[in-house]
């Protein structure tokens, strides 16, 4: 690639600007992370350097400054539980959590400090991250109290007229109604508990203290073992929406002038005329479903350490596990209950979920209840096989029933037979395939083949495109008595971007907290595709697509064809738990036409589409140039105070990195003779509109010298250059290239590398 080549403005992975990246600030790598004695041969080698008490008083402040920082890097990586915090949350993050308000420090949280202090780095790791996932759910679920559903259909099959043979169609401005309505509506609550209820046990013998400590191990392990149950709580209600109209006759009185005789004046003829009218009434909803019920659900850890009676058997099967009981008073009383559990015959292989679920739909003298049976196994890393079967309404052996009902002598149960609750017998077996979930690629060591590295890339970039369009599909095969079916539905993110089917998180998340605020992507369109063809060659089909346009919003448009409703154009909405569906019928099942089911597709995409890389996106990308000019401007501000801190860094250490450097070239070893850091017009990428004379390029000969360890100078890449003791940035949010020449056993040598690429030296090509 040329000197003359261009890239894009964009901002490079950095902490914030006012805090230190410890790692690079003791020179250690992060991955593999270093070891204790790594940690405090850095720090011991630095405080030769920045020591106050060995600085001539003209730089004793200045040493003061520098030798505080790096005695804080010191004391939170040398500390197992503090390096934890500080990968997971930042500078900030520690000092939060070892405030006296903190987990770890003096306040109410720093009690659990004494139980942490025995974990070891992996247990605490653990631990710390649960706790985290906590402070996670509890976040998002205090923006989500309850999930509610709005669904409102709209009749404009008016709008679409077919000629008489049926191969033209007309459109015309439809008469806009509403045809159906659907409102569904649950929230959790606290499941009671026999405390809440009979309220808290006194004790009498007085020894409150002990007994307390030893109940709150055993709760404890009792929370891990046992999660909490809970309580969802649901409604609603839906059914068609009737127009009615009233028929009525209106009489009028029409004033005619009439013929006269002669001699008399004319006469006024009133004549009496009737007209027949309809007059629309208000709509009503006709025939309403209400439901009203409850679930309640628990699941269940390892039950073997639970003490109790639930840590006996026959409870002892329930480990691992989730059960679920399922209870509805309104449209008619029924009852349902599951469990779920996985079961691994052979250790190491993926276990089976096995399923299990009765419905009791009447009293059981009466019917016996349905039962359901299921089976999951995963077959690979994305792919699920799964087979369910359900018995449906089942009716007792004639016997049976007689002696369960001695009043009916038939010992047939009309009743059920004329029941409009009546359940067909189904079985389902298919194949899902889940989108690929985003993980981290350890990058490889810097010493590698060229070649190798090359196909690392080209396995990076590959795996990053598969997890950006998070692909699924599925296949099912149904069967009823009375009908068969094959159903495919097919999903994945269109266009670049974030996609639209990513969880909402709060700000303490698990995978990560960072100070600086992500930059602005570009929005992806999650496509989801369904097809349901059956046994007589019935048709029906949704293609909907959905677009995250805020942070907890999601906007969708579908198309679909479904049975009797004809095809219909969906539009909906929908913020964190709370949905809103408009599906608009645009053509009767009778009255279909496959010319307009194309255009129903192809002009709304069009549309988007226009919309999207016509508006949005322009917007996005002059939104985004804004904001990294804006945040130029503020890291140019600081560069001056930047280059005097990293100036008097340069001058404290020069001393001790000049007789380092002296030793290595008496051992014909490592020296480093000049070393150079900025945004250059010799690098492989430059920027358009920015020109490379109007940055400085910095001497770093000093700080690159001093991370030269027993004849070996490595910089990780993912180390922030600019970070490193004696550096600063002098180009904010450009690509910048670290330059170093260097003398190996007598011959000069020369190696680059810009931001997101490390060093090691002497490279292996040089020691030949």
């Amino acid at each position: 690639m040329s000197d003359e080549s261009y890239t894009t403005l964009q901002t490079y992975p950095q902490p914030p600007d006012d805090e230190d990246d410890y790692y690079a600030l003791l020179g250690l790598p992060r991955n593999p992370p270093p070891s204790d004695p790594e940690i405090r041969s850095a720090y011991r080698t630095l405080t030769f350097s920045f020591h106050p008490d060995k600085q001539p008083s003209h730089l004793r402040e200045a040493a003061q400054h520098h030798f505080e920082r790096i005695h804080e890097a010191y004391e939170t990586l040398i500390d197992a539980r503090k390096r934890t915090v500080y990968d997971i949350l930042g500078a900030e993050g520690v000092r939060a959590e070892w405030s006296a308000t903190g987990t770890m420090g003096g306040g109410a949280g720093g009690k659990r400090e004494v139980g942490v202090k025995a974990k070891s780095p992996e247990e605490f790791r653990r631990w710390f991250l649960e706790l985290m996932r906590k402070r996670e759910r509890v976040a998002v679920n205090s923006m989500v109290q309850s999930r509610g559903a709005v669904t409102l259909g709209v009749d404009a099959s008016d709008m679409v007229e077919l000629s008489e043979d049926g191969t033209e169609f007309f459109v015309h401005v439809p008469e806009v109604k509403t045809g159906s309505f659907a409102v569904g509506y649950n929230f959790k609550a606290p499941f009671p508990t026999w405390e809440g209820v009979l309220g808290k046990i006194v004790k009498e013998d007085g020894d409150d203290d002990d007994d307390e400590k030893e109940e709150g191990k055993e709760k404890n392990a009792y929370d891990e073992a046992l999660f909490k149950p809970e309580l969802t709580i649901n409604a609603g209600i839906s059914g068609p929406v009737e127009h009615l109209v009233q028929e009525a006759q209106l009489r009028y009185e029409d004033g005619r002038e009439g013929s006269a005789e002669v001699g008399h004046t004319p006469r006024l003829e009133r004549r009496m005329r009737l007209t027949g009218v309809q007059i629309p009434l208000r709509p009503m909803m006709s025939t309403p479903e209400v439901t009203l019920g409850a679930t309640v659900s628990r699941v269940f850890g390892d039950m073997t350490s639970t003490k109790g009676i639930l840590g006996k058997w026959p409870f002892t099967y329930l480990s691992n596990s989730g059960t679920a009981v399922n209870a509805h008073i309104l449209p008619f009383p029924f009852v349902t209950t599951s469990i779920t559990k996985a079961v691994a015959p052979v250790p190491g292989a993926y276990p089976f979920r096995v399923m299990f679920s009765s419905a009791f739909m009447n009293w059981p003298h009466m019917t016996p209840p349905t039962v359901s049976l299921g089976a999951q196994k995963q077959i690979s890393k994305r792919k699920h096989a799964f087979v369910s079967w359900s018995s449906g309404t089942l009716s007792w052996p004639r016997p049976i029933h007689r002696f369960l009902n001695p009043g009916d002598e038939m010992g047939i149960n009309a009743g059920l037979a004329m029941a409009a609750f009546q359940q067909a017998s189904s079985l389902n077996v298919g194949i899902i395939s889940e989108p690929s979930r985003s993980q981290k690629v350890i990058s490889l060591e810097d010493d590698e083949d060229d070649e190798e590295d090359v196909e690392f890339q080209e396995l990076r970039e590959n795996k990053r495109k598969a997890d950006q369009a998070a692909e699924s599909w599925r296949v099912q095969i149904q069967a009823t008595p009375a009908q068969g079916a094959l159903v495919f539905g097919y999903g994945r993110n269109l266009f670049s971007g974030k996609p639209a089917n990513e969880p909402v998180r709060s700000e303490w998340t698990s995978e990560g907290y960072y100070g600086v605020p992500a930059k602005p992507e570009t929005q992806s369109v999650r496509l989801e595709v369904e097809a349901n063809v059956t046994l007589d060659m019935g048709l029906a089909f949704s293609v909907e697509g959905v677009r995250k346009v805020g942070e907890y919003t999601r906007m969708g448009l579908g198309v679909g064809l479904q049975g009797a409703q004809g095809l219909a154009l969906t539009v909906s909405w929908s913020r964190l738990g709370q949905k809103l569906k408009l599906p608009i019928t645009i053509c009767t099942y009778d009255n279909i036409n496959w010319d307009i089911g194309l255009a129903a597709v192809i002009f709304p995409w069009l549309t988007y589409c226009a919309v999207e890389f016509g508006f949005l996106r322009p917007r996005e990308r002059k939104k985004r140039r804004r904001l990294v000019a804006r945040k130029q401007k503020q890291l140019r501000r600081q560069i001056p105070k930047k280059k005097a801190d990293s100036a008097q860094a340069i001058e404290l250490m020069a001393e001790q990195v000049q007789r380092r450097q002296a030793r290595e070239e008496a051992q014909n070893g490592l020296v480093i003779t000049k070393a150079q850091y900025g945004y250059m017009s010799s690098g492989n990428r430059r920027v358009k509109g920015y020109d490379p004379k109007d940055y400085e390029v910095v001497d770093v000969t000093i700080p690159v010298a001093a991370l030269v360890d027993r004849g070996q100078l490595v910089i990780p890449r993912e180390t922030h250059k600019f970070q490193l003791l004696g550096f600063h940035d002098p180009a904010p949010l450009l690509p910048k290239t670290l330059k170093v020449w260097y003398r190996y056993h007598g011959k000069e040598h020369y190696v680059e590398a810009s931001d997101t690429e490390g060093i090691s030296c002497p490279m292996r090509v040089h020691l030949r």
